[in-house]
C-alpha cells in the first residue's frame, strides 16, 4: 500500500468534508494535513491537488480563501496546472483588491489621513475589531479582510501568471479575468496598501510583442521580438547584448551572466548579493522625446500602427543596476528579426523630436510621470519585500510556514 497516496487521499477527503459541512475548524485541520505533507509529495499530485482545492476557494471563508490559495499558488510552481487554476485565483485577487481599496476609503472617511491603517500582513485581533466601531459586522468586516489578504491573493496570481497561457487568456474570447481592470486596481490601491509591484508587473508582461528600436547617433532601425520582459533595466540587459553583443551598435556589451540571468538562468534566491551589476547601455525615448526611464515596464513603450517603437540616445548619466529578471520563474526574450540600415531606416526618423532635458525629464518624474531616476533599481534584499530586487523570495516566508523543513520546503 502507498503510504503517501493514502495521507494525500485522506487529506483530500478531509478537506472535501469540511467544504460540504461548511467547518472552519474542518477545513483548518484539512490545510494543517495537507501542508505537513513533504514537498515531494505534494509535487507528486499537485496536478490533481492544485485544481480540485481552487475550485472550492469561492466556499470558503474571506481569509481561509486567501490562505488556501497561496497553497495552490505553490502547488502551480510544482507542476499543477496554471491555467486550470489562474480564472479562481485572478477572481480572489481582484475581489481582495476591490475590498482592501474599500476599506482604505472607510478608513481616511472615519480616521482622516493621519491615521495609519492596520498592518495588513498581521492578524485581526478583538481590540482592531471593536475599534471600527458597532458597525463592523455589517460596514467593515468583508472591506477589512479584503485589506488583510491582498498580498496573499498577490503571491497566489503571479504563480499562475507566469505561465504565458493564462497571460494569453486574458485576450481569449472567453477572457480568463480583465487585465486593465487588475492593473487599474492595483495603481489605486498601492498609495493606500503599499507595494503591489510583482502583480503589477505580471499582469504587463508582454508576449510575442513586436518592437522597433531607433538608433538615433548610427541611424539604424531594429526589428525585434519580445516576451516576458518585467521591466525596462531587463530590456536594457538583453538590448545590449542583442545590439551591441552582436556588433550592431558600439559600446561596452553586458556580460554574458548578466544576460543569461535577464534571460532563464536559474537564479541563486540565497545569494542575490552576488548578483552580477551592469550598466545602462542607452537613454531610452519614447519618439516625442519624452525619456523612459528604465524602471518602468515595456508597456510604457507607445506603439504606432501596431509596433512598439523605442527611441535610443547614448545614456545622458549611467546607472548602475542589478541584471536579473524581476520575475524569476518568467524567461526573458528578446529576438533580433532584422536589422536596416540608415537608407532603409530613414523613413522612420523624420518624425523623432528631440530628446527630452534632463532637467526637464527629472521634472516630470518629480511630477509622478515615472519613477524616481535618483532610485533605479532597489539593490537585491534590501528592505525584505518585494521582487527579486526588494526580497530573496515572494515563496519563502510562507512555504516555512507550510512545509515542514524536514520535507524540503522554501
Amino acid at each position: 500500500m502507498n503510504r503517501p497516496d493514502d495521507a494525500v487521499r485522506s487529506a483530500v477527503q478531509s478537506f472535501d468534508t469540511a467544504i460540504a459541512e461548511r467547518s472552519i475548524s474542518q477545513l483548518e485541520a484539512a490545510y494543517g494535513s495537507l501542508t505537513s505533507l513533504p514537498r515531494h509529495i505534494l509535487a507528486d499530485h499537485a496536478g490533481e491537488l492544485g485544481p480540485h482545492l481552487a475550485q472550492h476557494l469561492d466556499d470558503m471563508p474571506e481569509w481561509h480563501a486567501a490562505v488556501y490559495a497561496v497553497f495552490v499558488g505553490a502547488l502551480v510552481e510544482w507542476n499543477a496546472d496554471a491555467l486550470v487554476c489562474a480564472r479562481p485565483l485572478l477572481s480572489g485577487l481582484r475581489s481582495a483588491m476591490e475590498q482592501a481599496l474599500e476599506f482604505a476609503e472607510l478608513w481616511e472617511r472615519h480616521h482622516g489621513e493621519d491615521q495609519e491603517p492596520p498592518d495588513p500582513s498581521g492578524l485581526p485581533s478583538p481590540e482592531q475589531q471593536e475599534a471600527f466601531g458597532s458597525d463592523y459586522e455589517d460596514v467593515w468586516h468583508a472591506p477589512y479582510f479584503g485589506w488583510l489578504t491582498v498580498h496573499r491573493w498577490e503571491q497566489a496570481a503571479v504563480a499562475v501568471l507566469a505561465d504565458p497561457r493564462v497571460r494569453a487568456g486574458f485576450d481569449a474570447p472567453d477572457s480568463i479575468a480583465d487585465r486593465a481592470a487588475l492593473v487599474e486596481l492595483t495603481r489605486r490601491l498601492e498609495p493606500h496598501i503599499g507595494d503591489l509591484q510583482c502583480v503589477q508587473r505580471a499582469l504587463l508582461l508582454l508576449d510575442d510583442e513586436p518592437l522597433l528600436v531607433l538608433d538615433r547617433a548610427s541611424g539604424r532601425a531594429f526589428r525585434l521580438r519580445m516576451s516576458g520582459i518585467a521591466d525596462n533595466y531587463q530590456l536594457q540587459t538583453l538590448l545590449g547584448a542583442r545590439l551591441i553583443g552582436g556588433g550592431h551598435l558600439s559600446g561596452d556589451a553586458p556580460s554574458p551572466e548578466a544576460v543569461a540571468l535577464s534571460t532563464d538562468a536559474p537564479i541563486d534566491m540565497d545569494r542575490l548579493g552576488g548578483l552580477p551589476g551592469t550598466l545602462e547601455c542607452f537613454n531610452f525615448a519614447e519618439p516625442s522625446g519624452q525619456w523612459i526611464w528604465s524602471a518602468t515596464t515595456p508597456d510604457r513603450i507607445p506603439a504606432c500602427d501596431g509596433v512598439r517603437r523605442l527611441v535610443l540616445d547614448p545614456p545622458v548619466m549611467r546607472h548602475h543596476y542589478k541584471a536579473v529578471r524581476f520575475l524569476p520563474r518568467v524567461p526573458g526574450r528578446l529576438e533580433l528579426e532584422a536589422v536596416l540600415e540608415p537608407g532603409e531606416a530613414a523613413a522612420f526618423f523624420p518624425d523623432l523630436e528631440d530628446l527630452m532635458s534632463w532637467q526637464e525629464a527629472s521634472r516630470q518624474a518629480a511630477n509622478g510621470y515615472a519613477p524616481d531616476p535618483a532610485d533605479p533599481a532597489t539593490p537585491a534584499g534590501s528592505d525584505g519585500r518585494g521582487s527579486v530586487r526588494t526580497r530573496p523570495s515572494m515563496w519563502r516566508r510562507f512555504l516555512r510556514t507550510v512545509t515542514p523543513r524536514s520535507g524540503g520546503g522554501g
